[in-house]
């Protein structure tokens, strides 16, 4: 079982930051109205790209936050919540993007007259396709795996809990329950 809960960790940051990927670019392309871009400098100006780069980063925190907490929240104390497993998924699918992104870049040249802006903070740009996203999935990631560690502590604990003065009396109570309780020295009552 524990395997399985790990291996649904694994797949489900894998999963995860794929849809975000995909989820950024669609992001990207739709952009805002024309008149924002011209009232701030163009569409390939620093302000305009940063600020679509940090929201659609805080997008993806949020949606890495709810994802994640559903996929590690534990259903009982002793299930405990599998956050490097996740970071690992994310980890693979974020290496796998960029392999893909070398690749991308590589095989069309005017890529390489792209400005570096462009390249690190534009979602729909090889080879990163967006630096922030990593760290949004990431952050929303680590956060869900922190709730779901409280979760796991305000759980209650699968096995029962005595009071103290239950466990003194099940211990003396214990293998030998037939002892007698007269103490050796005790006087015994006439017999008349």
């Amino acid at each position: 079982m524990k395997a399985a809960r790990r291996s649904i960790a694994f797949f489900s940051g894998l999963l995860l930051y794929c849809f975000g990927a995909g989820a950024a670019m669609k992001y990207a392309n739709t952009g805002l109205p024309r008149q924002v871009y011209a009232q701030l400098g163009g569409r390939n100006s620093l302000q305009v790209m940063l600020g679509e780069a940090v929201a659609i980063a805080l997008l993806l925190f949020i949606a890495a936050l709810i994802w994640g907490y559903l996929t590690l929240r534990p259903q009982r104390r002793r299930h405990r919540p599998y956050v490097a497993w996740m970071m690992s998924g994310v980890g693979v699918a974020w290496a796998g993007w960029l392999i893909f992104g070398a690749f991308s870049f590589a095989l069309k040249p005017r890529a390489y007259s792209a400005p570096m802006q462009s390249m690190l903070l534009s979602s729909s740009a090889a080879p990163l396709f967006g630096a922030f996203n990593i760290f949004g999935v990431v952050g929303g990631v680590w956060l869900a795996g922190r709730l779901a560690k409280r979760r796991q502590v305000g759980l209650p604990s699968t096995r029962s809990r005595r009071h103290h003065g239950e466990d003194e009396a099940a211990a003396d109570a214990g293998a030998d329950s037939t002892v007698s309780t007269i103490a050796p020295h005790s006087v015994s009552p006439p017999a008349n």
